[in-house]
């Protein structure tokens, strides 16, 4: 096979920085928090502190952290230990340096903000409170373990039996909250009923600053702002309430993301801002939550959201926040939608056994009735409809009966196999298999394989950037440009913590999807 030496250089000067630019996109060594972030299952509260101008929000992955006076959230900090926080049970904020100290079933971790800095330590037993002395100048922190009191000081050292001073704060318990606000007990089961009408439960609790209330770590709703007054409970919302991320959209005004359903959550469909200091959640229709519950794509219309979803075609109004379902009785030939791509106006939508167009107005029409096989991925250009299908990729243009495979890749050895993933660089149609990435010649038609990519696992999802293109798979993501080798590998679970299921970037930040949680890396030089 031959592929034209001015394809190469074309493409290569499709991928490549711009004159001066920063160079291949690396993702910048973790030594601020906002250069690695891991959103979890930020709809179970671990652990909750409050202080005058800060408050601290234990998740299983990360320490969220809102300002009540700019009511706004800061960016998570992620841990430096996958797995360090999951066992958090009790918190409390450190006044003399606002530092957060936290206990787990055997031990003590200690995070200060200012400097980035985590420590941990062993205990001789599970904690039931923890307290701070204002008064100890040394600074240090109180647990207590079997109705005994020891002392950890700040500044490091073995933790040490004791007697706190009268002066010794405890952090409150969920039993305070319910003994200074007992209406508490009789409506709580109604304000932890989640989507699904899933029964939360609490699980922290912290005074607000102004003495107007409390905020209520909860199970299944993240934090919750409970109003003295009105006994009212309005979510702080934050991050997202699932872990397994299933598609992500990058738009403007920021990231789109969809969880799939697990044993304690529903799906969620959340706007992320690009900062992490919003969140706005689409619960669907109260109380049974969205109409689906996995989606593995999202495409973004006019003032709209297409997603593919488990249960169809899913359309989302931006605007007037209404979900239409598009399933097997409006005329889909199966449910399980993998794929969705614009087409001439519309949109086509790929699934488990063939295709299908929708208008705007919602009319569903089967394309290529013959076709009946999974439809893993799709592209456009002009009039040529491509896709990725178990046997290889196939191309349909309006008017034919049937698919054809490419002449050009026709050739290649080793073509028919399954095509995951489809994108254009430039003008050049890329195409991604479970092992390797293949180019084509726009102007020969000619194929050309890129390097083996097994050391990222299955690869299963890929995006085009202006520098290259990062990959995703089972066993990590990389980033690789025309001909080259792997140049960067993130690994599972060092870098990333699972099996990567989406992946975007928008120039500052890499974006990966992941059954573990969205993260969010920081490109150096962006």
């Amino acid at each position: 096979m031959r592929v034209t030496a001015a394809f190469l250089v074309a493409l290569l000067a499709a991928c490549a920085p711009a004159a001066g630019g920063p160079g291949l996109p690396t993702p910048a060594t973790p030594f601020r928090a906002e250069d690695r972030v891991v959103i979890g299952d930020f709809a179970r509260v671990m652990a909750i502190a409050s202080s005058y101008d800060r408050v601290f929000v234990t998740f299983s992955t990360a320490v969220g952290v809102w300002h009540p006076l700019q009511q706004r959230w800061d960016v998570p900090r992620t841990p430096p230990r996958p797995g360090m926080l999951r066992d958090v049970r009790l918190a409390v904020i450190d006044p003399a340096d606002q530092s957060l100290w936290l206990t787990t079933s055997t031990g003590w971790i200690h995070y200060a903000p200012f400097s980035e800095r985590w420590e941990e330590g062993l205990l001789p037993g599970a904690p039931s409170l923890i307290g701070i002395d204002p008064m100890d100048g040394l600074g240090s922190v109180w647990f207590q373990i079997g109705g005994r009191w020891y002392r950890q000081s700040r500044i490091g050292g073995a933790t040490t039996p004791g007697t706190p001073s009268s002066s010794l704060r405890i952090a409150p318990t969920i039993d305070d909250a319910l003994r200074d606000m007992p209406q508490l007990r009789t409506i709580a089961p109604r304000l932890l009923t989640g989507p699904g009408m899933e029964q939360g439960r609490l699980t922290a609790v912290a005074p607000l600053p102004d003495n107007s209330g409390w905020l209520l770590g909860t199970t299944n709703l993240g934090v919750l702002r409970f109003d003295r007054m009105g006994a009212t409970a309005v979510p702080l919302a934050h991050g997202l309430r699932g872990t397994a991320v299933g598609a992500i959209a990058l738009l403007p005004d920021g990231i789109w993301v969809a969880t799939d359903a697990e044993r304690r959550t529903t799906a969620e469909l959340a706007l992320l801002s690009l900062d992490l200091a919003t969140t706005t959640i689409v619960d669907g229709r109260p109380p049974f939550g969205l109409p689906f519950a996995a989606a593995r794509g999202i495409l973004p219309g006019d003032r709209q959201l297409w997603l593919a979803t488990d249960q169809g075609v899913i359309r989302y109004g931006l605007d007037d926040q209404r979900l239409t379902r598009f399933g097997e009785g409006e005329g889909l030939p199966d449910q399980r939608v993998l794929s969705l791509a614009p087409f001439q106006r519309r949109i086509v939508a790929g699934t488990m056994r063939g295709l299908v167009e929708i208008t705007a107005d919602g009319e569903v029409t089967r394309l290529v009735e013959r076709f009946i096989e999974p439809a893993y991925a799709l592209a456009t250009r002009g009039d040529t409809l491509w896709v990725g299908t178990p046997r290889g990729l196939l191309a349909w243009l309006p008017g034919e009966d049937g698919l054809a495979e490419p002449e050009g890749l026709r050739r290649l050895a080793g073509s028919r196999v399954p095509i995951r993933g489809l994108g254009y660089v430039a003008d050049t149609l890329v195409a991604m298999t479970e092992e390797q990435i293949l180019w084509r010649d726009p102007a020969t038609g000619a194929w050309a394989p890129g390097p083996w990519l097994g050391a990222l696992g299955r690869l299963t999802v890929f995006t085009v950037t202006s520098d290259g293109i990062w990959v995703g798979g089972n066993g990590g993501a990389g980033f690789v440009t025309p001909n080259s080798p792997l140049l960067r590998q993130l690994r599972v679970p060092s870098d990333i913590p699972g099996p990567v299921t989406a992946i975007a970037s928008e120039g500052s930040y890499l974006w990966i999807g992941t059954v573990e949680g969205l993260v969010r890396l920081r490109l150096q030089g962006r």
